[in-house]
């Protein structure tokens, strides 16, 4: 009975926790702008330190440290890995120290080290790869399975025979298990669990009290069973629990080991201690350090999973022995069917409590008496692999809950509805359990994919604004692959990931990409989440939370929190008609899902809490009660859907006090206006841009009815917060009417409202109304461009393009090939389309570029754009006669690799021989359009103040 104490303990513990959680704290509006603008390092995004077979340079590591800090990120997980062989076939990639050795521990206190002088956070991942594990883990402490052998025996009465020790069958890849073995011959580790018999041939229809447990006849010395045998045949199983033999998944080459069992807390403490007692005498106090966490990976172990402790934590969680059900782990067709189903919810329900509490709340308990933090994907990648717990309360159970976000993930398609887009997409799973157990925090792998150097900051940002509005708040960029000085270019990188390094042409104009991410971070992370509807999800193990709005909604304009058994049972209650979790948000509706089961505990509490008048909906809509309620769309728009992947605008609904931030997205890839309703009154809305990080005042609104209606324009797959506040209202227009149902393409700005669409339009005022005349002139800068390239990559020193077009049109092939940055100038004699005016401002647009450009005019630097649109406002900078325009461009390092392969040219060098997944060659890749694309014309745009 030692495990009921543990749970026990747990427990309290949990109980403490709760009691100790507060209010959320409502932050100032003036806080909230400052650091809007100027976000916190501990709000920046982090990445993935590849640190690949273990092989690192010094001087390297330090420079890439600066690097990281001069981009605009917060921080590194130092991450050591293997690769596949097919990733790195030529061997160019050493193998570095044993991972945790001496040398390599120096390496990592050098890092920690670097890190704190520059303000960094670092995290270190708990293995060389994953799952935990390594080269220290012992028999007793390695991951567990079960195996049995067979014999049948005949006959009545008093018999003795000898039962065989079990064979230790090959791995699911048909291979010998790596686990060590004694003098004679078994496994060096391994413990009885039960002898078992049944009638022989027993294959359908079984129930208990057709298996008996004769156990107690067995004497594992002799390896007899002396027993009194009921008439009849028997088949007789003896089950023995041994090291399963798995294996790192991708180790470096001098770490190789075995995982630990995740499901024995004498297996974690031994695991973290480790790292800890290494760590410690070279760091000291890691409060002191730049070392913040420790992190577990997503537990993605394949065999099946045994540890000693299972049958007596199966007896206290469900009040029955699972000996007589041991047969159902590998025949469960030969029981009744309802009765195999109900073991293996039972079974499934314990080893869920089990790693929960032995391996993740255990690592919370040890990390955090140390100072550290620890991070876990314990919510697992997705329907892909084997998830042994129930996914909230896992999440739940850590510091920081992690999820991961993969994009074009061609190569594993599924028959099932969700893959194709959503495969692995885990955010709105771990924000519900960052949201319910307060962990604030809402941390995802970020960019996942095998898009080798294919992409610029333009091609992820609409998967991190999809993510933000399910609910991330912090990136983990995949990854930054460290690079040893003699690795060339593009360099080494894991085959996995966005290849986000200091290698990479566009690099050195990252950070206003980086500041972006972490605008909106700051913001999510100082708010609380807000919504209508509180869906249980059943009791199910594993039970996983698909994307928002797929499997499940609510409708077009309102979002749901989703809630588990724990938190509902620990923290529930009705306030005045409402579902309350104290401290997390109130609720109108609690929708009980279609996916899991609802426990007697569960529904006995939401009888007893609908009894005081909230409203509860079993497995219906909730849409129909909201409207009962009148409750409308908490934000809408006349076209608007609930699915994500079909509507125009995409939102999500933050609050602090009482300042309100909906986060708006355009999912397409083209200007889109609508008129938007919002459920406020009697505030002021802003627009607060993430690019430029500028706050503006929305000077076109209007409010009715508990509402306020404004229009809302987007560029393509952009972004921005429309925040209201308490603040004093400027003068402002009630309503803009243009000939369409539609307004037209504009924008707030500091000057006042731009329109970027030709036409008449009408702006309603109190007083009267204004006719508005728009046909934004535009100058084109026609004409030759002169290029610039840089030395020593395959291209001329300089070009004269006599129009903009892709490098890869050239008929040079150091250009068509080119990877890097190219310099634009162009001397130009501007004369004004029309009279200066108060009412106009002019914009230089570049029209389209790929992937990033930074520009000066006259000298001066106007800044980088990044994406769309490509422009900046010259008014103050621009001349009548001549004027001087620079444009530096940086596309990726595809082209420039494909031209390689074409040429037999070594201008790149890189482990990576073939793209996506290592599928396509790299002169089989189509060529990216790279470099200014234009048309590049200076707008004249009308104002209305």
């Amino acid at each position: 009975m030692k495990f009921l104490p543990f749970f026990l303990g747990v427990g309290l513990a949990v109980l403490l926790f709760s009691c100790r959680s507060s209010e959320p704290e409502t932050v100032s509006y003036a806080t909230l702008k400052a650091g809007f603008k100027n976000p916190p390092l501990t709000v920046r995004p982090k990445v993935y330190w590849w640190w690949l077979n273990g092989y690192v340079d010094t001087l390297r590591l330090k420079q890439e440290l600066l690097a990281i800090k001069n981009a605009g990120l917060g921080g590194v997980d130092l991450f050591e890995i293997g690769l596949p062989p097919a990733s790195d076939p030529n061997g160019i990639i050493p193998a570095g120290p044993a991972f945790m050795s001496d040398e390599s521990l120096r390496n990592i206190h050098l890092a920690i080290r670097e890190a704190g002088q520059l303000g960094l956070e670092v995290g270190l991942n708990l293995a060389s790869s994953w799952n935990a594990g390594g080269s220290w883990v012992k028999p007793q402490h390695a991951a567990k399975t079960i195996y049995f052998s067979k014999t049948t025996l005949g006959g009545t009465g008093h018999q003795s025979v000898k039962l065989p020790f079990p064979t230790i069958t090959p791995d699911k890849k048909g291979q010998p298990r790596p686990i060590a073995y004694g003098p004679d011959g078994k496994p060096a580790y391994y413990e009885e669990i039960a002898v078992i018999a049944l009638p022989a041939g027993s294959q359908s229809q079984l129930d208990t009290s057709k298996i008996l447990n004769v156990s107690a006849f067995f004497d594992s010395k002799t390896d007899q069973l002396t027993w009194q045998a009921p008439a009849g045949q028997w088949d007789i199983y003896r089950y023995i629990c041994s090291n399963s033999g798995e294996q790192l998944i991708r180790p470096t080459p001098r770490s190789v080991g075995p995982i630990i069992d995740h499901f024995d807390s004498t297996a974690t403490r031994m695991h973290i201690m480790y790292f800890i007692d290494r760590l410690k005498p070279l760091i000291g106090d890691f409060r002191e350090s730049a070392l913040k966490s420790l992190y577990l990976a997503s537990y993605e172990a394949k065999e099946f999973t045994w540890t000693p402790t299972l049958p007596a934590a199966f007896r206290n969680l469900h009040g029955y022995d699972l000996y007589k059900f041991l047969p159902a782990i590998f025949n469960k067709e030969w029981y009744r069917p309802e009765l195999a189903e109900s073991f293996q919810f039972d079974f499934d329900k314990t080893l869920s409590e089990l790693m929960i509490n032995n391996h993740y709340r255990k690592s919370k308990e040890i990390c955090n008496a140390h100072g550290l933090q620890i991070i876990s994907e314990s919510g697992g990648p997705g329907h892909l692999h084997h998830i042994p717990v129930e996914t909230l309360k896992a999440l739940g159970s850590l510091d920081v809950p992690r999820g991961e976000y993969w994009y074009n993930r061609t190569f594993f398609l599924e028959n099932d509805k969700d893959s194709v887009v959503d495969m692995i997409w885990l955010v709105k799973e771990i924000a519900a359990a960052s949201h319910i157990y307060k962990r604030k925090i809402v941390e995802e792998e970020s960019f996942t994919s095998y898009w080798d150097w294919q992409e610029g900051p333009s091609d992820l940002k609409p998967l991190a604004d999809r993510a933000f509005c399910e609910g991330m708040n912090r990136l983990v960029i995949h990854g930054f692959p460290h690079n040893p000085a003699e690795m060339g270019h593009p360099g080494i990188a894991y085959f996995a990931g966005t290849h986000y390094n200091d290698r990479s042409p566009w690099w050195p104009k990252i950070k206003p990409f980086n500041d972006y991410l972490s605008r909106i971070s700051f913001i999510l992370q100082k708010t609380d989440f807000v919504a209508d509807v509180l869906q249980y999800y059943g009791d199910n193990v594993p039970n996983l939370v698909p994307p928002k709005n797929t499997r499940f909604a609510v409708g077009p304009g309102y979002d749901y929190e989703v809630i588990n058994t724990e938190v509902l049972l620990r923290d529930l209650t009705v306030e005045k008609g409402e579902w309350v979790l104290p401290g997390v948000g109130r609720y109108k509706v609690l929708s009980i899902g279609t996916e899991g089961r609802t426990p007697p505990d569960v529904r006995k509490k939401l009888d007893r809490l609908a009894a005081q008048g909230a409203r509860l909906v079993d497995r219906k809509p909730a849409l129909p009660v909201l409207q009962a309620l009148n409750v409308p769309p908490d934000f809408s728009y006349a076209d608007q859907k609930a699915d994500q992947r079909e509507t125009p605008l995409d939102h999500i609904h933050y609050r602090t006090g009482e300042v309100d931030f909906y986060l708006i997205r355009n999912t397409t890839g083209q200007w889109i206006s609508r008129n938007c309703s919002f459920r406020q009154s009697d505030k002021t809305p802003e627009i607060w841009d993430p690019v430029s990080g500028e706050t503006v005042p929305v000077t076109v609104y209007r409010q009715d009815e508990g509402r306020i209606h404004l229009p809302v324009s987007l560029p393509p797959y952009a972004a921005f917060l429309v925040v209201f506040s308490k603040e004093t209202a400027p003068a402002h227009a009630n309503e803009l009417v243009g000939n369409g149902p539609n307004p037209p393409a504009l924008a707030f700005t500091p000057h006042g409202l731009a329109f970027f669409q030709a036409g008449d339009f009408e702006v309603r005022k109190e007083s009267g109304f204004e006719q508005i005349h728009t046909d934004l002139p535009a100058v084109p800068l026609d004409g030759p461009w002169q290029l610039t390239f840089p030395q020593g990559w395959g291209a001329p020193a300089s070009a004269t393009f006599p129009k903009l077009l892709s490098w890869t049109e050239s008929d040079t092939p150091g250009i068509r090939y080119f990877s890097g940055t190219a310099t634009y100038q162009k001397t130009f004699d501007y004369k004004p389309v029309s009279k200066a005016a108060d009412n106009q401002r002019l914009y230089l647009d570049l029209g389209n570029l790929s992937k990033v450009g930074e520009v000066w005019l006259n000298n001066q630097p106007l800044g980088v754009v990044w994406t769309p649109p490509y422009r900046f406002d010259i008014t103050d900078l621009v001349k009548p006669g001549d004027n001087t325009l620079k444009i530096e461009v940086a596309n990726t390092w595809s082209n420039r690799l494909t031209g390689d392969a074409l040429t037999g040219e070594k201008f790149t060098k890189t482990n990576i021989t073939k793209a996506n997944k290592n599928l396509v060659p790299w002169g089989e890749l189509p060529l990216i359009k790279s470099g200014l694309l234009g048309p590049v014309t200076i707008q004249t745009v009308k104002i209305v103040r």
